[in-house]
This record gives structure tokens, sequence and C-alpha cells, in this order.
């Protein structure tokens, strides 16, 4: 389990699209497992979450100690409810000299739903600091009650309800509406998977104020050449 890398992909403001609000971490295996096996087997070895301090700690090394911006990180639901981790979480980051202001922990809709805690959990979080932003919004049901009661900082869009919206009508009409009711609750929007030109030109022509990420704006890469060859596929 200690054989990882990580790629970061930086998220851009729709608006300005030469200034990046924030990378996210994903997780990279040298023998091409994917994200899913490497946490199956950290799962069936029970190291969750401790080998998931291991990955926030490469990553606040790499990204926090070497840019100004928003580190995003993945969370198992595991993690994300284990009682002593956001501590744990937040002793890690400090011990660097890093404010905890500067991470944003994504938990994912998919291992949330269920969750009866989930408002309980996020303050967890919040009152150490910590962003807090939910993931693969629209998975399930793209469910709003999850963000009545509990003020998210981020909600990120998934893919499949950003990519093609150019040419789909439905699709328009569905995001207008979430992009809408996601500020409207106070938190803000991040759309996911952006990688066709015209998804990109059609988002940039509604004037909504939200947060993009995907391969027509960057690819994920290593942080390790410099700053500047992860941004040089980002608009300028």
């Amino acid at each position: 389990m200690s054989n990882f890398y990580l790629h970061y992909q930086p998220i851009f403001y729709i608006k300005d699209p030469a200034q990046v609000l924030g990378y996210e971490a994903l997780l990279r295996h040298p023998a091409g497992w994917s994200p899913h096996d490497l946490l199956r087997e950290a799962r069936r070895v029970g190291a969750i979450p401790m080998w998931e301090l291991r990955v926030l700690e490469r990553a606040a090394e790499e990204v926090l100690l070497r840019t100004g911006e928003i580190l995003f990180f993945n969370l198992t639901p595991e993690a994300f409810a284990d009682a002593a981790f956001p501590a744990r979480a937040a002793r890690l980051v400090e011990s660097r000299g890093i404010s905890t202001a500067r991470v944003c922990v994504e938990v994912s809709e998919q291992g949330l739903y269920a969750l009866r805690e989930f408002p309980l959990l996020v303050r967890e979080w919040v009152e150490r600091g910590f962003f807090v932003a939910l993931d693969d919004f629209g998975t399930q049901r793209a469910n709003i009650d999850l963000l009545f009661g509990i003020q998210l900082d981020y909600v990120k869009v998934d893919r499949v309800l950003v990519d093609g919206v150019a040419a789909d009508r439905k699709k328009q009409t569905l995001l207008a509406g979430l992009v809408e009711a996601i500020a409207g609750l106070g938190s803000y929007p991040i759309l996911e998977g952006v990688e066709r030109e015209e998804d990109f030109e059609w988002l940039a022509g509604t004037g909504w104020d939200v947060g993009v990420q995907g391969f027509v704006l960057a690819r994920p890469s290593a942080l390790s050449a410099g700053v500047a060859n992860i941004l040089k596929g980002g608009r300028r």
C-alpha cells in the first residue's frame, strides 16, 4: 500500500479560467491499479483511515507547501465518519505550518445518502477549520435533501449531468436548476467532467458563477515538474 503517487487536476473559475480555485488530489499506482482497487486493498488489510492520513500527508507536502491554492482531498465514508479522524488530519496539516482552511475534504454522495448523522459529521470537520465538499452530486438522485440544514462549502456536480450539455436541452434545464438550487442554499457549485470544447463554451456563456474541472481545461498531472506544467492545458 505504500507504493502510490498522486496526480492533481486543477479546478478553475468559469468566469476567469486563468484563475485556479484549487487542486484535486487523484490517487495513482505504478502498476496501474485503479483508485477503487487501491481502496479495496486498504479495506482488506484494515488500513483505512490510517492509510488516508498518509495520502493526505503526501498531498500536503506536494501541494500546500508549494502552491497557494486549496487542496481538494477525497475521503472514504469510513474516514469521514471516524470521530478521531478530523483531529488527526488537523494535527497533520498544522504540524507543517499549514492552515486547515487550505484543505477541502470531499465525500461522495454515493456513500452518504443513508447517513443520518451527516450534518454532525460535517460539523466536526468545519469546527477543525476544514472546507467540506459533497462530491459526485447527481449520481444517485441529486438528493437536494442532503443540502438542507447543513452548510456545505462546495457541491461538485457529477460529469453525467455535464458531459454533452451543449447539445442536450434536458441536461441544460436540469443543470440550470441544480446550479441555482446549490447556490441558493449557500454552497458553491463545481461542475466536473468538462471535456468537450462545446460544453465549455456553452457553460461560459451562461453567466453562472461556478467552478469547472475537466480535460478541456487541464488533465491530471504530477506537480513534480512545477505548477506551470499542470496548467499548460488551462485557459489563460
